[in-house]
């Protein structure tokens, strides 16, 4: 019967590291008033003005239901995200390469030039991630001046190539570039992530 248990225990195991490394999201696009309202209160409070394209979803992954923002302001795309409990989990400006550091950009790539055959970067983004030793109206306050010196990290979506095979790849670097997540991007999800 131990053995039972022991089996059982590893096999879960495998399911959970599997299902965290891909990256299968469902989006739906819902009204305002679907939103959490403590988000929209988080959101009321530190939006800056003049923003446009100001559009609400819902999101499902194999693991969690959230929801996101997204939404343009001063020229840039931004998607603010909430969990289930309206909690802010980050906020995400795209950049473009030479927005980044060039020191920073050239470990990105090293890293992708040792992994892969071939690759093409076709999404970056800026991600502040709210933590237990930052307040959220600070990491939206981060994010939405574009503070550089605040803590960050980069997420990409890239075509990768393997031997034989191309796949789209979602992968986070830290602030000065090292390597931190890989998740492969089922391909449903991948209209939506482009934004």
């Amino acid at each position: 019967m131990k053995y039972f248990y022991l089996l059982f225990f590893f096999g879960f195991s495998l399911v959970c590291t599997a299902q965290k490394s891909y990256k299968h999201e469902k989006e739906e696009r819902i009204e305002k008033k679907a939103f959490p309202q403590n988000a929209l209160d988080l959101l009321e409070k530190t939006l800056p003005k003049k923003i446009t394209k100001v559009k609400y979803y819902k999101e499902q992954d194999s693991i969690k239901i959230s929801y996101e923002i997204k939404l343009k302001y001063k020229g840039r795309k931004y998607s603010v995200e909430f969990s289930k409990e309206g909690l802010l989990e980050d906020v995400e400006v795209t950049v473009k390469q030479q927005h980044i550091p060039p020191k920073t950009l050239e470990k990105v790539k090293k890293h992708f030039y040792n992994t892969y055959s071939a690759f093409r970067i076709k999404k970056i983004q800026r991600q502040y991630n709210n933590t237990p030793t930052i307040d959220a109206e600070t990491v939206m306050k981060n994010a939405f001046s574009n503070d550089r010196k605040s803590s960050y990290s980069y997420e990409i979506i890239a075509e990768v190539k393997t031997k034989k095979k191309r796949y789209f790849i979602e992968i986070t670097f830290t602030k000065e570039g090292d390597f931190t997540l890989v998740r492969t991007v089922i391909p449903s999800s991948y209209d939506h992530i482009l934004y």
